[in-house]
């Protein structure tokens, strides 16, 4: 056969065919400018060029055209292995030397193996070793046949010989540069773990996008989004500065506002900062968004950064933020918000017609690879890029290189993610040269912690100051012996009513937010209840609503969970607390008088005796910390320069918090004994050493960690969630659209109005919506979309498990 004959893939649409030669050349294109982001563009390229040698086979050449001549009845998927051959050539003839060469060869081989899957364990806390057996595989003639062929069509011997060393060349200095001042073996060793782990994480992630890429671009003819960063920045940056303008005109002219001037201003002063990691620690209602924006704008110029990502911990942040930066940058087509998991993506069923598996493909390809200016995330998507292992989520890990991320209210990373978030940071700064700005009122003690960051600066100049100056509240602790309950406190929130016009009420629990929802709805105080039950359409109409009553400065009480606290634009003459950590305490205060209406609010903080938090350990354990504090300055009104809510005061709240959950912050896994942080990156651990003296002797290997067990067991929530379409608005349309199997042209606006209509919830609420059935199941091949059928949905509560709910014209 010539190479004409060998073929990548065949095009649904005409039947043209894509030459693999073709293909695995354009791959290995596409992996080398990855590569070249962090240095390494023939380490990536490495495996672009081989990750489909397999396809040289004339099992595969068979396999491929019968699918096409036969879609209604193809051979099954997957059945001819194509992604062992490139890293078994790989390993064979290049795994002998120094260590760098085996890392080298064991990083690209791990990802060439599993770029249809998730990297496999180097070794598994059995001390086997998962790798060493696909390694072993396909010992039969074939092998030797795809060999020859690949260098006979692509690349002989000796080029293959040049270009790994020039490889090797490159980890030599990406190794280099981060060990030039370590003083200890130790430290050295512990380094190059870490090194290594995200490497191959990095090689996985460019192989995947390149590959990907490659196939979309055969089958659509292209499509990608082509733009100049440099003048975009530029653009934009004046667009912001007009509405900045005009936002310093219209403001109240008052302390707080010349403060928000100030501190935007300072932000930008500090964009000639060099690449690092940097605290912005701006007070509640400081206007961190615009003002972060407004430094990653002109360092994005300066440095020349490709994207800006603005990471969040919710979505209703997402929600408003996104919005405001389209309108104000007039970027509609440059801004891309991601946070839907409305769809369920599961392994490939094997009885899938061709299709099936087509619209399987198109719905995936909807799913974003954040090749895009401006982001925005959240924090689980983040996480989940670099440690779900799904290939769909770590393809985007590439695009994080040469950014600025902008984390909006940090102190929500969640606690058994801790060690593994400031790894990260520290690998994208080291490695990747991209910017980190940690943006909240409460900054968290993450450079105190065991496995820390190093924070090169705050943006803030005289924070203390600042912090003071930016008082809006008083504090006010209200905790009984035995707490308050709904009763009372509903008696006290009436009570306070007669000198307050608005008030809102945060509790930590849907069930004590409904109950005292429900105490209020006999009465003839108007309530507007909010929680994460209501999909985000429905949000955001209830905080529309709310917005004008405080325009019209009408009477009412919002009673809400804690989603409220984060990125909600909105202010309140009073707020109640329920007792909690002192950071969501802060949040909440921000909520009150946040435009300094008038010299100073009150915010009261109570424990509420009926609130269950035996599943809410870090709030439990939140609260008691603040509670230390409030006694604390009760006994000695000097302490902590006076103020509850003082930066001093926010950094021994947070040391003594993390020292409480040590034991959590590397991410444990009780059943195994062990934590991911450890599977990842530690080489001291019972199994690597079982290894070593084992096996190891005769198949040693470089790299130890053990990456499928370790994202087998990542999930960034403790109790994981599933998206389901509700019945609200437009939510109403698409459920009929897809219950009828009407086609759907346009499979990314479909998504993205998707995200506006679902409700994530927990697995307990889930199997109640089924087991009452109150679902509707619809697959699209591999996929699953989740429906709420009408009773499900609540007009007041959003999402009901119980099936009682009645969409009615209620007035808030």
């Amino acid at each position: 056969m010539s190479s004409v004959e060998f073929i990548a893939h065949i095009r649904a649409s005409d039947g043209a065919e894509q030459r693999l030669v073709d293909h695995l050349k354009e791959v290995q294109a596409l992996a080398e400018e990855i590569g070249q982001k962090i240095g390494l563009p023939h380490v990536t390229g490495l495996a672009g060029m081989l990750h489909d040698m397999g396809k040289f086979s004339h099992a595969f050449q068979e396999y491929i055209r019968e699918a096409a001549a036969n879609p209604e009845n193809p051979p099954k998927r997957g059945s001819v292995d194509h992604s062992t051959a490139g890293g078994k050539f790989l390993l064979e003839h290049f795994h002998q030397g120094d260590p760098i060469t085996f890392i080298l060869t064991e990083s690209v081989a791990n990802a060439i193996f599993t770029h249809h899957g998730q990297l496999l364990d180097m070794v598994d806390v059995e001390g086997q070793s998962p790798f060493m057996k696909r390694w072993a595989a396909d010992k039969d003639i074939s092998f030797l046949q795809v060999e020859q062929r690949f260098l006979e069509y692509m690349y002989d011997l000796d080029y293959m010989q040049r270009y790994v060393q020039k490889a090797i060349t490159e980890l030599r200095i990406y190794f280099g540069n981060r060990l030039k001042n370590v003083k200890t073996a130790s430290e050295a060793t512990s380094i190059m773990q870490k090194l290594t782990s995200y490497l191959t994480m990095y090689v996985f992630s460019a192989l995947i996008d390149a590959d990907r890429r490659n196939s979309c671009d055969f089958e659509k003819s292209g499509g990608k989004l082509h733009y100049n960063s440099q003048e975009l920045w530029s653009a934009f940056e004046q667009r912001l500065n007009n509405e900045l303008v005009e936002k310093q005109r219209s403001a109240l002219p008052n302390a707080i506002t010349r403060l928000r001037e100030q501190m935007s201003r300072t932000c930008l002063e500090k964009a000639t900062l060099s690449t690092g990691i940097y605290t912005l620690s701006m007070p509640t209602g400081g206007g961190k968004t615009l003002a972060s924006l407004r430094f990653a704008l002109r360092h994005a110029q300066l440095h020349q950064k490709k994207r800006i990502i603005f990471i969040v911990p919710f979505t209703t942040i997402i929600e408003q933020n996104a919005q405001e930066i389209r309108d104000v940058l007039q970027a509609e087509d440059f801004v891309l918000e991601h946070h839907s998991n409305v769809i369920e993506e599961s392994e490939p069923r094997e009885d899938l017609s061709f299709e099936e598996y087509q619209t399987a493909r198109k719905l995936n390809a909807a799913k974003d690879d954040w090749d895009i200016p401006i982001i925005f995330t959240t924090m689980v998507q983040f996480l989940e890029t670099f440690y779900s292992g799904r290939s769909r989520s770590i393809r985007r890990l590439h695009n994080l290189a040469n950014s600025i991320l902008i984390f909006d209210e940090i102190q929500a990373v969640p606690i058994h993610c801790v060690s593994l978030f400031n790894e990260a940071l520290n690998f994208l700064k080291n490695t990747c040269q991209t910017t980190s700005i940690l943006c909240t009122a409460t900054q968290p003690a993450l450079q105190y912690v065991r496995h820390n960051i190093k924070i090169d600066g705050e943006l803030m100049e005289n924070l203390p100051s600042i912090v003071e100056a930016f008082q809006r509240t008083t504090l006010k602790p209200l905790l009984k012996d035995k707490g308050w309950s709904t009763e009372a406190l509903y008696g006290f929130i009436q009570e306070r009513l007669k000198t307050a016009n608005n008030i809102l009420v945060i509790l930590n629990t849907k069930r004590a937010v409904k109950d005292l929802f429900e105490e209020f709805h006999n009465g003839d105080i108007e309530i507007v209840h909010l929680s994460t039950g209501m999909c985000p359409a429905h949000r955001k109409q209830k905080l529309k609503e709310m917005r004008e009553k405080l325009r019209k400065q009408e009477k009412f009480v919002c009673i809400s969970t804690q989603l409220i606290e984060a990125g909600v634009d909105i202010s309140f003459d009073c707020v109640i607390r329920s007792l909690s950590g002192l950071d969501s305490i802060a949040q909440a205060a921000g909520r009150c008088n946040r435009h300094g209406e008038v010299a100073l609010r009150d915010v009261y903080v109570i424990n509420h005796a009926e609130e269950s938090l035996s599943k809410l350990p870090t709030i439990k354990k939140g609260g008691e910390c603040a509670n230390y504090i409030m006694k604390d300055l009760q006994q000695d009104p000097t302490l902590f320069g006076g103020y509850l809510l003082s930066t001093a005061s926010m950094t021994h709240y947070f040391k003594n918090f993390y020292q409480l959950f040590e034991s959590k912050l590397n991410y444990p896994i009780p059943v195994l004994q062990t934590t991911i942080y450890e599977l990842l990156f530690r080489v001291d651990t019972d199994w690597n050493k079982d290894y070593l003296k084992g096996q190891g002797r005769q198949n040693p290997l470089a790299i130890l960690a053990s990456f499928r067990t370790a994202f087998s067991h990542f999930e960034v929530i403790d109790a994981k969630t599933q998206g389901i379409l509700v019945p609200y608005g437009e939510g109403e349309e698409l459920i009929t659209q897809l219950t009828s199997r009407e086609p759907i042209t346009d499979y990314s606006l479909f998504l993205k109005k998707a995200q506006q209509y679902s409700v994530n919830v927990f697995k307990h609420e889930f199997e109640a919506l089924k087991q009452n059935n109150q679902l509707i199941v619809v697959h699209f091949g591999s996929l699953t979309i989740y429906a709420a059928k009408d009773a499900a949905y609540d007009e007041q509560y959003g999402i009901s498990t119980q099936g009682e709910a009645q969409l009615t014209d209620f007035i808030v």
